[in-house]
């Protein structure tokens, strides 16, 4: 069980205030770190683990739903207010924070910290946004992100954490950009972390989950946005997986969040209905804010494609999952065929490979 106490070394001057039992005080602490992080213009590494340390607890003593997505919005905005010499340690802190405290956290919890993954996820991509999606800041974050959460080998990485990221990466990504500009997004780098997990996962549920959840799913909705004027027909051409294939190893490989459960897990009933709660606000809050996700958003699919070429053929690729990517690499191929310039240059590597052997 997650002990409140440990809270007290928390980033001074904020520490004990933000993991306070009293709920003015905690909101007091928030209010001012707003200020003070706008203001402060540099951070240590030291100081960002001992601020999400504080700020980890503030959620966890934060009660009612209404109040939990709240501050989970508050925290979450913070991105846009850290100087950016600081930001990718801010949101690299976060992530080492939340996979350190989240086997401690209970059942009935976890709802409110699940929320709290998905508006910071959201907020990270609106402050590449903000910069314009500059190549050098979106390689930064993505390293952040395969370093992190989305490596595909550290055991350190709760699973529970690795599947609602792959679960919700493409609908903030999409929330983050209006449509009429997503063309802008450099996707196919922004989607790095999963090659990365595409390449060199060995969990068959975690690759299964990126094929279908990410991969798969930017052809059916750039297919359905396309509309009659797509040649997309046959969604089965895109199954990498066999509807029975690796079911032994999805059951194993159950969510672990299940076993989180403690001696005071409490009813059931209480917990669907906070659930229940969390869900509804969120899509209130979608609708008032206008960024319901797009089945037309703009993704680059020549770039994913080469992508899936590249980990197709990176001799780093786990073995079992090799054949896997070349078929999602079809699929683009076939969606978005090769023109004639990438043709011809194809075949002149093919030639330039023959000769050399």
């Amino acid at each position: 069980m997650v002990v409140i106490g440990s809270a007290t070394d928390s980033s001074s001057p904020f520490g004990k205030r933000l993991a306070a039992n009293d709920k003015k005080t905690r909101d007091k602490a928030v209010k001012a770190l707003g200020k003070w992080v706008s203001t402060k213009k540099e951070f240590s590494h030291l100081e960002l683990m001992k601020l999400w340390k504080g700020l980890f607890y503030c959620v966890w003593m934060s009660d009612k739903p209404v109040v939990q997505q709240q501050l989970s919005e508050t925290l979450s905005s913070l991105i846009l207010k850290v100087p950016r010499s600081s930001v990718m340690d801010f949101i690299a802190t976060f992530w080492q924070t939340m996979c350190a405290e989240w086997h401690g956290i209970d059942r009935l919890r976890l709802d409110k910290f699940y929320y709290l993954l998905r508006r910071f996820l959201f907020y990270s991509f609106r402050m590449l946004k903000e910069n314009d999606w500059d190549l050098e800041a979106v390689e930064e974050y993505t390293n952040v992100m395969i370093n992190g959460p989305l490596n595909a080998t550290s055991q350190k990485m709760p699973d529970g954490i690795r599947f609602h990221l792959i679960e919700i990466y493409l609908e903030e990504l999409e929330k983050s950009v209006d449509v009429a500009h997503s063309g802008e997004v450099p996707t196919a780098h922004v989607l790095a972390p999963m090659f990365h997990l595409l390449g060199h996962t060995i969990n068959g549920k975690v690759f299964k989950m990126v094929a279908e959840d990410v991969f798969e799913s930017i052809l059916k909705k750039t297919a359905a946005g396309e509309g009659e004027d797509s040649d997309f027909e046959d969604e089965t051409d895109l199954t990498v997986f066999d509807k029975d294939e690796d079911e032994d190893e999805a059951d194993e490989n159950e969510d672990e969040d299940e076993d989180m459960a403690e001696d005071g897990e409490g009813d059931e009933a209480e917990a669907e209905a906070e659930a229940k709660a969390m869900a509804e606000m969120e899509t209130e809050m979608e609708s008032e804010d206008g960024e319901e996700p797009s089945t037309t958003f703009d993704y680059d699919l020549i770039g994913i494609r080469e992508r899936l070429a590249t980990v197709a053929a990176d001799e780093e690729t786990v073995e079992q999952n090799r054949r896997k990517v070349d078929v999602l690499y079809k699929a683009y191929q076939d969606f978005c065929p090769l023109d004639e310039d990438e043709d011809d240059n194809e075949g002149e590597d093919e030639d330039e490979d023959e000769d050399a052997a």
